[in-house]
């Protein structure tokens, strides 16, 4: 199924003009999906684009979206990380409460990734992000996560089965997580995870020695097609 609706996809990303805006709203959809932007980025950031090319492609259901509202600034030396976990869990709980029928497709970016998996498995470890925390979704609310898609994410982690992009099996990285955050995310989120990092994307993958900016900067371009038909399969749109 995904290589016929990546066909597709691929198709739709070249006409650019064929996709139709999504609506910025918290009202109940089919299909909800939740963007999380990277440090500096302005709403609804690079991970948008991902999302409007998998709405254009589920012609049987409704969908629209809403931002993680958060600074989305350094996380050293401010706020920013606590109160976009805090946002996540909040925005997440709110809406499946609201919504108890929608399927809710999360997509985040760099500091964007790092406060939806924490908000998901819990979060701190360091210095930078605090004492450890308890999860802020539920097992019960984590139900209406339909997909969730990370784009160089600081807290990847190696040998999970959800990890995309190229050759990132056995990198981890910024800001390595507790192993029983590890092992939660896979029990729990497992099967509605991608996590895509780029080698040598020294936010993702510091292990590996390398700090390029420009990998960090290249999923939409890399990988919006590939995780929109992934996002596409999971909901059996």
């Amino acid at each position: 199924m995904i290589a016929n609706t990546l066909t597709v996809l691929a198709l739709n990303a070249l006409i650019g003009l064929s996709l139709a805006a999504l609506t910025n709203s918290t009202e109940c959809a089919d299909v909800h999906f939740m963007l999380a932007r990277g440090t500096t980025e302005s709403y609804p950031g690079t991970t948008y684009t991902m999302a409007e090319l998998a709405a254009a492609n589920m012609s049987t259901l409704s969908s629209n979206y809403e931002n993680i509202i958060y600074p989305a600034v350094s996380e050293t030396g401010s706020d920013s990380y606590f109160v976009g976990r805090a946002a996540v869990g909040s925005q997440v709980n709110r809406y499946a409460a609201a919504c108890p029928r929608s399927k809710i497709v999360l997509i985040s970016y760099s500091q964007g990734a790092m406060i939806v998996g924490d908000a998901l498995a819990g979060g701190g470890g360091d210095l930078t992000l605090g004492n450890a925390t308890e999860p802020l979704i539920s097992k019960e609310v984590s139900k209406h996560i339909a997909a969730n898609v990370y784009y160089g994410n600081p807290r990847h982690a190696p040998y999970q089965p959800y990890n995309m992009g190229n050759n990132t099996w056995n990198v981890t990285g910024k800001y390595p997580r507790f192993e029983y955050q590890v092992n939660y995310l896979h029990d729990r989120y497992r099967h509605v995870t991608a996590d895509w990092c780029n080698n040598g994307d020294g936010v993702c993958s510091p292990s590996e020695g390398a700090d390029s900016l420009s990998l960090h900067m290249a999923y939409a371009s890399d990988y919006d097609p590939i995780a929109a038909a992934w996002i596409v399969e999971k909901l059996g749109a």
